[in-house]
């Protein structure tokens, strides 16, 4: 069963994505902040969720630091409004796999994280 961390300090999004997720078979650890999830990349989760806008520091910062620790992680950034340049120069220096806007599709969302859990095509 593939691991799935979700980093969001609105408690409200995290429950949805992980009864969303639960739902799918996944296994879904919910972080309020980064500092706790950072910790636990040793667990080495098959993904990360991540809120773009968080306390104290950027999502992309976060996805950067989480690619340092696992590199073989895959990440989507979620936002409810972001500035392209930064997320661009993310997703082509391969530090996050997508880029989702809130509010989000379910369907668009699930698809996206069985594309990205999916075995890698040999």
């Amino acid at each position: 069963m593939a691991t799935v961390f979700i980093i969001d300090d609105d408690e409200i999004v995290r429950r949805s994505l992980a009864r969303m997720l639960r739902a799918g078979g996944l296994q879904v650890v919910p972080f309020g902040d980064a500092d706790e999830a950072l910790q636990r990349l040793v667990e080495k989760p098959d993904l990360l969720i991540c809120d773009y806008h968080m306390p104290r520091v950027t999502g992309l910062a976060i996805a950067g630091e989480a690619k340092k620790r696992t590199p073989e992680i895959k990440i989507i950034l979620l936002s409810g409004g972001v500035s392209d340049d930064p997320v661009v120069a993310a997703l082509k220096a391969k530090i996050i796999d997508r880029f989702l806007t809130k509010p989000w599709h379910v369907d668009d969302l699930l698809l996206v994280v069985k594309e990205l859990l999916a075995p890698p095509k040999p």
